[in-house]
């Protein structure tokens, strides 16, 4: 998870997270990563680019968005 959020802050490529909303829902987004620390981590969205700050425990799972295969040139 470390390695996915440090390549999206560093390198401004999108990933895709898997989160747990505070109702208890299961919600996936796209988004690029602006910055994290232990217990937060800040993201930009693509379908409504706004600024989301969730708790890192909230994030379920991290993966390359679809068709990323995370070569940086």
């Amino acid at each position: 998870m470390e390695r996915l959020l440090r390549y999206s802050t560093e390198h401004e490529r999108v990933i895709r997270l898997m989160l747990m909303t505070e109702d208890g829902a299961l919600s996936q987004v796209n988004a690029r990563v602006v910055r994290f620390d232990a217990e937060t981590v800040d993201f930009i969205t693509t379908r409504s680019p706004r600024t989301v700050t969730v708790p890192r425990k909230d994030i379920l799972a991290i993966d390359f968005r679809k068709g990323d295969d995370g070569q940086v040139l």
